[in-house]
Parts: C-alpha cells; structure tokens; sequence
C-alpha cells in the first residue's frame, strides 16, 4: 500500500513538474512574440553610438576611466558574498541551481563590466552584457519560484536563459553584421523587471522577506536613471562622481537585496 501511495506521489510530482515546464517554455514564448511584434513595428533597434561617451575618463594608477572600472567592485563584492552564503540561503532544492547561477552570473557581470568600461565599445559591451543576461533569467526563476511554484526554480533555467542569453547574442551578431538589433535584449531587460513587479503586487509568496525584493526594486530604477544621467551626474557633483559610476554602487545593493532575501526569507506561516 504505502509503495503504491508513493508512485501516486511520485506521478503526482512528475505532472506538476511537466506542467511548471510547459508555464517556463510558455514565459519564455510570449517574450519571443513580444519582441517580433515590436519588431514589426519598431524595426531594428541599434546600440546608440552615444551610449559609449562616458562622463569619468580619470585614469588612476594606469587603470583607464578608473572610476567606473573600480565602482565595480561593488558588485563584484556582492557576488562574492552571495556565494559566501551557500550554506545558509534558504532555497529548495529545485532553486539551488537557480542559486548558483546567480552568483556565477553576478561575479561574471562585474569582471565583464570592469572590462567593458576599460575600453567602451560594442565588442566589450557584449561580455558585459552577457552575464547580466543570465543574472536576469535566475532572478526571474527564483521570483516564480517563490510567488508561483518552487519547481520553476529549476525548469524555468533553461528557456529562461535562452532568451535572455540569444538576445545578447543575437545584438553582437547583428552589429558586427551593420545591422545592429538590440530589441530582443532590451526586452528582455524591461520585461523582468515589469514582471518581478507584477508578480509581487499580485501574488503571495511562499516565503516572508519581500522587502528585499521591493529594496532591489527601487534600487534597479536608481540605476538606471544613474546610467541615463551619466554626464549630469558628473557635472552636478563637480567632476567627483559619475552615473555609471553610481550605477555600479547601485547594482550591487541590488545583487545585496537579492541575497538578502534569500538568505533571510522565511516560510510563510512560520513564528519570525
């Protein structure tokens, strides 16, 4: 009897697990024809040559536009200390993969970034931009995981990053033809954002914690409006202070509040 109670489980657990994969496939599909319909109507969205002349071009000790080379320390520290908690984060195990990403993604976008910022171009933009598109997919997997099902944690990785990460791909291709399309990635980009959103006004978590995700919230449209007042953040702090050099600070009190919260979440129904 108990054996047989346990296939039915085991059933059970292998239907809810198909279903949680076809929802992450599906995600993952409306991005997709998110973006051709913007296609349509938009055409190709290329990388804006401006989005290279950055304000701080201090060089420091040899290290050219030391300032926003070295503010991504920040996030590099972030990253780190995300993986100096893997013993303590509270995630199941179908999150923990969605975990480790994470953090290899985090320490990734930071050397990418620092690289990046070295030398501004679309061939270096490219290997910052690529990590951070993994760091958008776990971080998506783990919100559902947490407002919808435990189980997107792990099957939501696959087509998650796939769009994330080809729409990076698909940008560096299209530039190096002369033909540069950015669309995919941006939607990407705003697309997890406007969906973490959504899905903490609308949907109870199973765990208590959210106010680090709010913190991350506020703190991801701090940076971005420190990345598009670059230059008038330079000149309103007299030349000491950039907005990508915020930017960077403020990414890794975003990566903090992220793994804030899953080290200090707890369940929902618990005492503290």
């Amino acid at each position: 009897m108990a054996i047989a109670s346990g296939g039915a489980a085991d059933r059970g657990d292998d239907a809810r697990r198909a279903r949680v994969r076809r929802q992450a496939w599906a995600f993952a599909a409306v991005a997709v024809a998110l973006w051709a319909m913007l296609r349509l109507v938009l055409g190709p969205v290329p990388q804006w040559a401006s989005y290279h002349d950055l304000a701080d071009t201090r060089s420091v000790l040899g290290i050219p536009r030391a300032g926003d080379v070295l503010s991504n320390v920040a996030i590099l520290a972030a990253g780190l200390w995300g993986a100096s908690l893997a013993a303590r984060v509270r995630v199941d195990a179908d999150e923990r993969l969605a975990y480790r990403l994470l953090v290899v993604a985090s320490i990734g976008t930071a050397i990418g970034s620092a690289v990046y910022h070295a030398a501004p171009s679309n061939a270096t933009l490219f290997w910052d931009r690529l990590p951070m598109a993994v760091v958008l997919s776990t971080l998506l997997a783990l919100v559902l995981a947490d407002r919808i099902d435990a189980r997107f944690g792990r099957e939501a990785l696959a087509p998650f990053c796939l769009v994330a990460v080809g729409g990076v791909v698909l940008w560096g291709a299209t530039e190096a033809a002369g033909r540069g399309d950015l669309l995919l990635y941006l939607t990407v980009r705003v697309g997890t954002a406007l969906a973490v959103l959504v899905l903490l006004i609308l949907r109870p978590g199973r765990t208590r914690g959210a106010r680090w995700l709010w913190g991350a919230v506020g703190l991801d449209v701090a940076m971005t409006l420190a990345e598009r007042y670059d230059h008038a953040l330079w000149a309103v702090t007299g030349e000491t202070a950039s907005g990508h050099n915020m930017k960077h600070l403020l990414a890794g009190g975003v990566l903090a509040c992220v793994f804030s919260w899953l080290a200090r979440r707890t369940p929902r129904g618990s005492p503290g």
